[in-house]
């Protein structure tokens, strides 16, 4: 695996199921610098849960995309998103768990306030 330059909450995952281009840019922008986004198991799964229309495919193609890494959720993740899920929600702790489990790896999500809190200041979030 090369090394992780995005992880893709929930939010922007949905986002980009809707044709957001802010989303396919950054997207191409990692694979053009040879690294590669990584797409929390968690927020794959609930996007899939709250998309609609279309989105599916949407959402088939980012997961296989050749640059993209679905991230399991592992045991050695557990006790710190059991906490911090408690504020964010599942999806979005494993997302930012990713982020900064693979050292500074910007965050694009919807909710720069609530991450914030968990993230040390000045990390690298980009609104969706």
């Amino acid at each position: 695996m090369s090394l992780p330059g995005l992880v893709l909450d929930t939010a922007a995952l949905l986002a980009y199921a809707e044709g957001t281009d802010r989303v396919g840019d950054r997207l191409a922008a990692v694979a053009d610098r040879g690294e590669c986004v990584l797409i929390p198991a968690t927020c794959l799964a609930s996007a899939y849960q709250q998309v609609v229309n279309d989105g599916w495919n949407y959402l088939d193609m980012i997961a296989t995309l050749e640059h993209a890494v679905v991230a399991p959720l592992t045991h050695e993740h557990c006790a710190v998103l059991g906490g911090w899920a408690r504020t964010l929600g599942l999806d979005t702790a494993h997302a930012a768990i990713e982020a900064a489990t693979h050292g500074i790896v910007p965050l694009m999500t919807s909710r720069r306030d609530l991450v914030t809190t968990f993230l040390p200041q000045g990390w690298p979030i980009i609104d969706v």
